[in-house]
């Protein structure tokens, strides 16, 4: 089966690679870090039986161009941002996915969010390394025997445990999860280890399938009134854009923190801003924005008590190798007449 791999690939699963084809080449984003033209991929794609992509946009034309091809592979949790599933189900081609590829890397990338924003350790790191006014200050209490005294601090009204320490602690606390998808499990899972209550919000997801985590199935009001912190992962459809709406964040307690790693089409960027502003919650962290890259003089830059990544979440060195195993695993699969894990277009199949 000749191949063609644009993908990133871990060359650990080189050996499952080859039982399913020794006729493969690399090329293209995985091996120059730039995605291959359309017409590139339109000139490469001819001979080919099997493409493993990734962000390489494997469009109509290219599809329409392909002559011998039987599966195509997007090492993506979204294979339509790179695919044309339309097309290629067309032309009867199953387009596979890499489902959950980076559901840790979100997941861990959520709660350290959390965490930086309501224990103000990104705010204070900065100030220390950035700005005098936390060093070579002298406090009214550090003298006498407490000037003697290694590694005490200061009680001082003006200092650093006064003015940013009082955050709360997670253990305890009511962490609202919207979405229970592959991320949302990840999420959730975390906030259990780190002993929160759960409340869960997903229409499509049942009580039983949520109790082997001791989660609570509750809708969307009720969590945004109840939860401590609250994290948004969920995929963007019709029913999604907008759901976290001026009304739904005028709920919150004003001691609460929210999360988006999600999408920004989820979130009302404005109606955030205002309560962060206003101090009407406590904070958030944001790593997805309806401007990417975030502008320079965003109003978001200016805020104390938010936390700001630029779309990390999903990155980690793993995330190669958890793609190059799933992706693999489901070719075998659907070339042994199985059904594959995850498939855009199972209709191809029938």
């Amino acid at each position: 089966m000749k191949t063609l791999i644009t993908a990133r690939f871990d060359r650990n699963y080189t050996d499952l690679l080859e039982t399913i084809t020794t006729d493969y080449e690399f090329a293209g984003y995985g091996v120059t870090g730039e995605k291959m033209s359309v017409p590139q991929m339109k000139e490469k794609i001819k001979g080919v039986e099997l493409l493993i992509s990734e962000f390489e946009d494997i469009n109509r034309e290219v599809i329409e161009a392909a002559d011998c091809l039987k599966i195509i592979v997007c090492c993506r949790n979204e294979a339509f941002a790179s695919v044309d599933i339309e097309a290629a189900t067309e032309k009867g081609i199953p387009v596979l996915r890499a489902g959950g590829r980076n559901a840790i890397a979100v997941a861990e990338h959520t709660i350290a969010l959390l965490m930086c924003v309501s224990k103000n350790i990104s705010l204070t790191d900065h100030l220390l390394k950035y700005t005098d006014q936390l060093t070579n200050v002298q406090y009214n209490d550090n003298e006498g025997k407490r000037a003697e005294t290694m590694s005490e601090w200061s009680m001082d009204p003006t200092a650093p445990f006064a003015l940013y320490g009082g955050g709360p602690e997670m253990y305890g606390k009511t962490f609202g999860q919207i979405g229970f998808g592959m991320i949302g499990r990840e999420v959730a899972k975390r906030a259990r280890g780190l002993d929160m209550e759960l409340l869960v919000y997903d229409p499509y997801v049942s009580q039983e399938q949520m109790d082997y985590l001791g989660a609570k199935k509750t809708d969307l009001d009720t969590l945004m009134k109840t939860a401590d912190f609250i994290s948004i992962n969920c995929n963007v459809v019709p029913e999604t854009v907008g759901l976290i709406s001026r009304e739904k964040i005028a709920l919150m307690k004003p001691t609460a923190y929210l999360v988006n790693t999600a999408r920004a089409k989820i979130l009302d960027y404005d109606a955030l801003y205002d309560a962060l502003a206003e101090k009407r919650i406590a904070g958030a962290g944001l790593d997805v924005y309806p401007v990417e890259p975030i502008p320079a003089g965003n109003k978001f830059l200016s805020l104390r008590n938010v936390v700001l990544t630029p779309h990390l979440a999903g990155s980690a060195r793993d995330i190669v190798g958890h793609q190059t195993n799933i992706v693999l695993t489901d070719v075998k699969k659907i070339l042994a007449g199985e059904k594959p894990r995850f498939i855009c277009n199972p209709e191809v199949l029938a």
